[in-house]
């Protein structure tokens, strides 16, 4: 009888004897690309999502069925060494989201979703046990973190202490100074330092607007690549790179990004 539960799967995918020898050999640590390639592409899978859509809700519902596997597998590693399994993993978010949700599980008030963040960070520090010896406003950022979702975090904990433009256009005018400054450097050092701070105050500018740059950024390149497919297009009809100049090249752009949006 084939298993219906994807615990079951694992279960007998890593059952000794009689188990898949890939996944007999797997452990935490030579599963970590697979976890990260796997929420890579569910990103890729939202960025490309149209609700409603039917080809692209299946592809984000594939994507996270595979993110999930790799869930699954690490809780079969430890229960296969009897730590705990994917029941304890659910049973411990559900009792952290439970206690951290006061206002809908107790008797707690909240006056809107910023205060359900200052509750859920207030209760944070005391399951941490850090009353009278918090750490510092920017340690314990996951050192796993891409550098943008690391710049994203820096300016979440700096906004929720007040140390925030007070509005969308004194972050537009810091992106402006910015790239002023990068346009008037010549050394490379300090051409360097000058784009990290482009891309710092571009990253702070997207989190206030409720922008997310990752997705911003990844549906830039699905566009890009749609474009210059039929830029490349073009070249070959006409019998090679060779044979197109940049303006040839600028117009068949063109006309790929007026097809793209009429």
């Amino acid at each position: 009888m084939e298993p219906t539960t994807l615990r079951a799967v694992m279960a007998a995918l890593r059952k000794p004897e009689t188990g898949c020898p890939w996944d007999l050999k797997q452990d935490h640590q030579s599963l970590a690309r697979y976890l990260r390639e796997e929420a890579a592409e569910v990103l890729d899978a939202l960025a490309a999502h149209a609700p409603g859509d039917p080809a692209t809700e299946a592809h984000l519902c594939e994507e996270l069925g595979d993110l999930w596997l790799q869930i699954a597998f690490h809780a079969q590693l430890a229960a296969d060494r009897g730590a705990w399994d994917l029941h304890e993993v659910e049973r411990t978010v559900v009792e952290k989201l439970v206690r951290r949700h006061p206002h809908v599980f107790a008797e707690v008030s909240v006056d809107g979703a910023d205060e359900v963040l200052t509750n859920w960070a207030a209760i944070k520090r005391e399951e941490k046990g850090l009353h009278g010896g918090e750490p510092r406003l920017l340690e314990g950022i996951p050192a796993s973190l891409s550098p943008m979702e690391e710049a994203l975090e820096i300016g979440r904990r700096c906004a929720k202490v007040g140390f925030e433009w007070p509005d969308m256009e004194g972050v537009l005018d810091k992106v402006k100074e910015e790239v002023a400054e990068l346009q008037a450097e010549s050394d490379p050092v300090r051409v360097e330092e000058e784009f990290g701070d482009v891309l710092f105050s571009l990253m702070q500018w997207a989190r206030k607007k409720g922008v997310d740059p990752d997705t911003a950024l990844r549906r830039q390149m699905m566009r890009f690549k749609g474009r210059f497919l039929a830029v490349e297009d073009d070249a070959r009809s006409a019998g090679g790179w060779e044979f197109r100049n940049l303006d040839q090249m600028e117009a068949a752009w063109q006309a790929a990004k007026r097809k793209a949006t009429s």
